[in-house]
């Protein structure tokens, strides 16, 4: 395996440590904020991050024939994943949604053999369903617990729509990324984003960074920092090295580290589905990532 291959598959590591944890996070300020709120004070603080980092490295500069896949890439990118993972988990318990949410990787396979002509081996494609089959153990109880009332099907619908959009700014922005940089394209599909997230808030942005006490600012600071910026543009690094179908399983890591996250953090049980479930996520990316090279195949 090449060393940039090897900084890929670190970088995307990182980034589901990010993400994972992101989730305890995006819990306290959703129940101090609105989900809709703390979005929008999040992306208003993102814009001027990345506008300044923007200016310092000139990284604005894009050609003009590019500008239509960055729109498309930021609007029903960006802009859409965030929108509707927001709306669909406001309306969908946290264990179902997390299932629905396994078709992402899926997609971004499915759009890449589609639009980029990316192969789709079997060692991918073994990967996938045994991380499905690890997404299913871990919240088996969720599904199967009597509830009081149906699970929601326009929840159902904006968590599908959601795993749409980040399908297809993974495959949109690759192209993009490749030409100029992970950091350029990180932050100017945030900034273009932004007017649309920004535009879902309730009360104006100085009412809500009002009701922040230090403990939410760090919080927040958390999901900006290293979930926002190094989040996405590690993503972006490792989704421009490695195929679209390798890097999506990737993110079946995420509901492991949300999951571990909130016993450390929150005190949440740890069942044996927990443990068996999290088991298969990671023997599933383990051999979407390691299954040629531990058959000495390349």
């Amino acid at each position: 395996m090449d060393r940039q291959k090897q900084l890929a598959i670190a970088a995307l590591l990182l980034t589901m440590l990010f993400w994972g944890s992101a989730a305890v996070f995006l819990r306290t300020l959703a129940l101090a904020l609105s989900p809709e709120n703390s979005l929008a004070l999040r992306y208003a603080i993102l814009t001027v991050i990345n506008v300044i980092g923007l200016a310092i490295t000139g990284g604005w500069r894009i050609e003009k024939r590019d500008w239509p896949r960055l729109l498309f890439a930021s609007l029903a990118g960006m802009a859409g994943y965030n929108h509707f993972v927001n709306a669909g988990f406001a309306l969908v318990p946290a264990g179902v949604g997390t299932i629905v949410m396994t078709v992402e990787p899926l997609l971004i396979a499915a759009l890449a053999f589609l639009l980029l002509r990316e192969p789709l081996s079997r060692f991918i494609l073994i990967g996938v369903g045994v991380a499905i089959a690890g997404a299913v153990v871990l919240f088996w109880q969720d599904l199967t617990s009597a509830t009081p009332s149906a699970v929601p099907p326009m929840g159902v619908l904006m968590l599908l729509l959601c795993c749409i959009c980040w399908a297809i700014y993974t495959i949109t922005a690759k192209p993009l990324l490749v030409k100029y940089g992970s950091f350029s394209i990180t932050a100017l599909t945030m900034i273009i984003a932004a007017p649309v997230l920004i535009g879902l808030a309730s009360e104006p942005l100085p009412a809500l960074a009002a009701k922040l006490d230090a403990r939410q600012w760090a919080e927040l600071f958390y999901l900006i920092i290293p979930n926002g910026i190094l989040g996405t543009w590690l993503w972006n690094y490792g989704s421009r090295q490695l195929p679209g179908a390798a890097t999506g399983t990737f993110l079946y890591l995420i509901p492991v580290i949300a999951v571990t996250s909130g016993a450390l953090i929150l005190a949440e049980p740890v069942t044996l589905h927990v443990i068996l479930g999290g088991a298969l996520m990671l023997a599933g990316v383990a051999a979407a990532q390691f299954g040629p090279r531990l058959l000495g195949q390349n």
